[in-house]
């Protein structure tokens, strides 16, 4: 019998992603620890096309069974266009518009859905909101549902589909006190039981860390051959780490950066690149990183920089915070702040001026960045062990199951 049933549109350690990265991290670790977990999926590895990449079919991938279906076309490249007058007036749209935004935005996967449907054992974790794999899941699913909407403020949320697919899974899994109100604020979910789960945020060396990140080394580069390995010399390091691209405040990050003049820092960006911002004199542009290279450039930092606003977590902010590294968090992005005000690790800001005083402070004391780094750890190593949001998603799932 199968106790949980991830619903996702991507998976796997090649898939780059908030949401796809914490569906992972659940489910590797429950499988870990003897929980018969498996994945219904697509094929693709892109969200931009969602072309097939993957070979549909089964395959076991850290003790999860992992099942894949083809999507039955790649988004069309008038879909911005179309979505962007849909999303002008979000309310506006009924819910027939709803569900064609849902369906054209992609992936559109019949088998996947027809494959949610047949389950029967055990319940049926939907991760995240905005997909088809959750919005039509929910509506043919027979096996109780959880779900992870990852919701933040964005156009998207004011389409009526979603009031639907809230008020009709049979609990809720957050991943912060912010993302809880904003849906209940949507939403009429206080009946509906739901817990604020968080994630799990393994550090290099624990077994969950080396499943998560696909088997390969989990121990991080010493910050010294991270320099050398990167060519970044004695600079003061100021980390960004995901997505370069401007929806996620990268370009935003590299013009204030520049025009401050930290002469003695270097704002190193390292992620998957869908859009490189322009030159600018101290940035760095790395592109993806291994897992390795990650903790060795947080291992080096001595800030790490989270300017997006489009967060309903940010594991980074907590991978930043067990390594010890303070972090300067957008203040217009409600769960980045609650973990700076929760853990103390960090300070927010709200427009450039801010943002350049902030910054000016960490890089200038050396005993608030260490204040703020030891507050940061102690948060993260209590709040967001396995142990801990193991205990508060095996509460939920007990509600329902």
């Amino acid at each position: 019998m199968t106790d949980l049933t991830f619903v996702v549109p991507r998976y796997g350690p090649d898939v780059h992603g908030g949401a796809e990265t914490g569906a992972r991290s659940l489910a590797v670790g429950l499988a870990a620890d003897g929980w018969d977990v498996q994945v219904l999926t697509t094929c693709a590895r892109s969200a931009l096309t969602w072309a097939n990449e993957h070979p549909a079919g089964t395959e076991t991938a850290d003790g999860v069974a992992v099942h894949r279906f083809a999507t039955a076309r790649n988004r069309h490249r008038d879909f911005d266009a179309w979505s962007a007058r849909v999303l002008a007036r979000p309310g506006a749209a009924d819910r027939d518009t709803a569900l064609e935004w849902v369906d054209r935005q992609g992936p559109d996967s019949p088998g996947l859905i027809d494959a949610t449907a047949s389950v029967r054992d055990g319940a049926l974790a939907l991760y995240p909101y905005l997909y088809q794999p959750a919005v039509r899941g929910a509506m043919v699913a027979s096996a109780p549902t959880v779900l992870h909407p990852a919701a933040h403020p964005e156009p998207p949320l004011g389409l009526c589909v979603f009031d639907e697919l809230f008020t009709s899974v049979d609990a809720l899994a957050f991943h912060s006190r912010a993302e809880q109100r904003l849906i209940a604020q949507r939403s009429a979910v206080s009946a509906t039981p739901q817990a604020v789960v968080g994630l799990p945020v393994p550090a290099p060396g624990d077994p969950l860390a080396a499943e998560a990140a696909g088997g390969g080394p989990a121990a991080a580069r010493s910050p010294e051959s991270l320099r050398w390995r990167f060519n970044l010399g004695e600079a003061r390091i100021v980390l960004c780490l995901g997505r370069v691209d401007p929806g996620k405040g990268a370009h935003e990050l590299a013009a204030a950066f520049e025009r401050g003049r930290f002469d003695e820092a270097t704002l190193v960006l390292a992620g998957p690149v869908n859009r490189r911002p322009p030159s600018g004199r101290g940035v760095r542009v790395l592109g993806p990183v291994t897992e390795r290279d990650k903790w060795g450039l947080l291992a080096a930092a001595d800030v790490v920089v989270q300017p997006s606003v489009m967060e309903s977590f940010s594991l980074v902010v907590l991978e930043a915070g067990l390594a010890g590294v303070p972090v300067l968090v957008n203040g217009r992005c409600p769960p980045t702040v609650e973990h700076c005000r929760a853990g103390g690790g960090g300070l927010w800001y709200r427009g450039e001026a801010e943002f350049r005083a902030a910054l000016r402070r960490l890089l200038d004391d050396a005993e608030a960045r260490r204040r703020l780094g030891a507050a940061g750890r102690a948060y993260v190593t209590g709040a967001f062990s396995w142990p801990a949001v193991k205990q508060r998603y095996e509460a939920l799932l007990s509600r329902i199951l």
